[in-house]
């Protein structure tokens, strides 16, 4: 009995192992191809490799300035990377794609513990091929390493509340991933996993699963893994650690939107559409259809699943700042609802249902990518991506015809993975040049001992890659003061930044270098006419300037 367990056991890690390097190598796919953007990604990198060059590891640092935006938990990995790898752009993204894996890997694990294998495999190709999911996968930002720490919280708390496999030891394990979470994007990670938590609990009229919950030694293992570099960044910096990263990144955004144009009550629905393609209709359904289970005493995991999604979802919205990636997290309960039913459908062989619910949306997915192809794409690269796009859709229509429910459940994964394939080759690199300036810092790195001005604008990437930091020229209208008032959105931002009389009162020796967006050459000529502009370059949409 014990040598089948054992052999279970290890089939059971060989098949999550697997899976953890298929997915990794995807992810990771043409990453190399993908430059750093301007503005968040940008951030994250730079904070990073000064964290390297300066081995200072407590205090993220930006511009030689200490940066309260987020915690330390991403920028040590980034750091990590960066240290063994190099500072690549490869090394950038792999933390997100290593982290994306094991996002697959734990819903795979997870309701394999909890449900049938067939729902296990279908929830892992949902959530793992949805279009979020594999973008984020990408992105060198906090949002996927987040959403696997807040996963697993709650993970941990559903296998310790069901006592799964004879054992509440599943709670310690919740504790130390909420206090990863909280290190990689601040009180959220513990404040959303606990409601929805409490919530629960709540509605189960099951409070008395408190006391088995091991509260003090839960509190001790958050306190040793989350606290001490929270503390540290107190002594260190005092109430100005405490007014910018929780007043500013935290309280001002939950109060005063950012971005007041998105702040929209159908902003997240849209992004939920968008997130989850080509499963998002589908999903809807499988959430409709799931309600009626939610009478059902024994549906725990439904439950769970609903008040996991519409907590976040309800929460966000309410918050006044809205970003894309905020409510990224409900992939995995929404996941979870729609696997179960799916696999409800493949059982019963409901394969048109599948086709026009999934398949419509693949077909304007491709149609979308194809349009957004044509806009980043010279010629030649445009022809073999649509041809790609082409290709793989006819194929799929061709190989679905007369097979069962299942099979063509597969091929519209496989659909969906080959297009992302072909975005990752063509399009991402293409868009991300865009919004990189990589190009610009291989100029400014010609330009040895030169004090570096950009005008009217900054780029975050161009500091990255050319180790140089610049100085934002503003107007002169504009007070040339770094300090912000309180609760300001306006801290966020901490480079260099003077005006054009300021930067150009220097010693006789000293050389500086003016970069102009070709929009403010005008403006710029017009201003600077008292110090002698003389042009060295015109490249890339910028012109180069000398003063004197």
């Amino acid at each position: 009995m014990n040598g089948i367990i054992s052999i279970g056991t290890l089939r059971s890690r060989d098949i999550c192992l697997g899976i953890f390097l298929a997915s990794f190598l995807f992810y990771l796919l043409f990453s190399h191809l993908v430059p750093i953007t301007d503005p968040v990604e940008s951030n994250y990198t730079l904070t990073a490799k000064e964290m390297v060059v300066s081995s200072d590891w407590l205090s993220p640092r930006i511009y030689g300035n200490v940066w309260f935006d987020k915690p330390i938990f991403f920028y040590w990995l980034t750091a990590i990377a960066f240290k063994f790898f190099g500072f690549s752009d490869l090394a950038a993204r792999l933390f997100p794609a290593f982290f994306a894996a094991l996002g697959v890997v734990l819903i795979y694990w997870f309701l394999t513990k909890v449900s049938q294998p067939s729902v296990a495999f279908i929830g892992m190709l949902v959530m793992g091929t949805s279009l979020e999911y594999m973008l984020l996968a990408k992105f060198v930002i906090t949002d996927m390493v987040f959403f696997v720490f807040n996963s697993a919280a709650l993970v941990f708390f559903y296998l310790g509340y069901t006592g799964m496999d004879g054992t509440k030891r599943w709670y310690l394990a919740m504790y130390a991933s909420l206090a990863f979470a909280v290190l990689t994007k601040g009180p959220v990670g513990l404040l959303l996993p606990g409601l929805v938590a409490a919530v629960f609990l709540g509605l189960q009229r099951n409070l008395s699963e408190l006391r088995n919950m091991s509260l003090l030694s839960g509190v001790f293992l958050f306190s040793i893994i989350a606290l001490p570099w929270y503390s540290l960044m107190y002594i260190n910096y005092g109430s100005e650690f405490l007014n910018t990263f929780l007043g500013v990144h935290n309280y001002l955004r939950a109060t005063v939107s950012e971005h007041p144009k998105d702040n929209v009550a159908y902003y997240y629905v849209i992004v939920f559409l968008l997130s989850m393609l080509p499963w998002s209709f589908l999903a809807i359904r499988a959430v409709v259809d799931q309600c009626k289970e939610l009478s059902s005493k024994k549906a725990h995991l439904v439950l769970l699943s609903f008040i996991w999604a519409s907590t976040y979802f309800i929460f966000y919205s309410l918050m006044a700042t809205k970003y894309l990636t905020y409510t990224f997290p409900i992939l995995f309960p929404v996941a979870i609802l729609t696997a179960v039913y799916l696999d409800k459908l493949i059982a019963q062989g409901k394969t048109k249902l599948i086709v026009y619910w999934v398949g419509a949306p693949t077909v304007l997915a491709i149609i979308s990518y194809s349009v957004v192809a044509y806009r980043y794409l010279n010629s030649s690269a445009l022809l073999s991506m649509i041809s790609i796009l082409l290709i793989t859709l006819l194929f799929t229509w061709r190989q679905a015809k007369g097979q069962n429910t299942r099979y063509v459940f597969g091929l519209l994964c496989l659909c969906q993975l080959v297009c992302y394939s072909a975005l990752s080759f063509f399009v991402f690199p293409a868009i991300a040049q865009t919004r990189s300036e990589k190009g610009l810092a291989e100029i400014v790195s010609e330009y040895h001992g030169y004090k570096i001005g950009f005008y009217q604008f900054y780029s975050t990437s161009a500091v990255y890659y050319s180790g140089n930091v610049a100085i934002k020229i503003k107007p002169s209208s504009e007070s040339t003061s770094n300090q912000s008032e309180l609760l300001s959105w306006s801290s966020k931002y901490t480079m260099p930044s003077q005006t054009l009389d300021n930067f150009a009162v220097q010693s006789e020796q000293d050389q500086r270098l003016i970069i102009v967006p070709d929009s403010n050459k005008a403006s710029f000529l017009k201003e600077a006419e008292n110090f002698n502009p003389q042009l060295l370059r015109s490249a890339g949409g910028f012109s180069y300037y000398s003063i004197k």
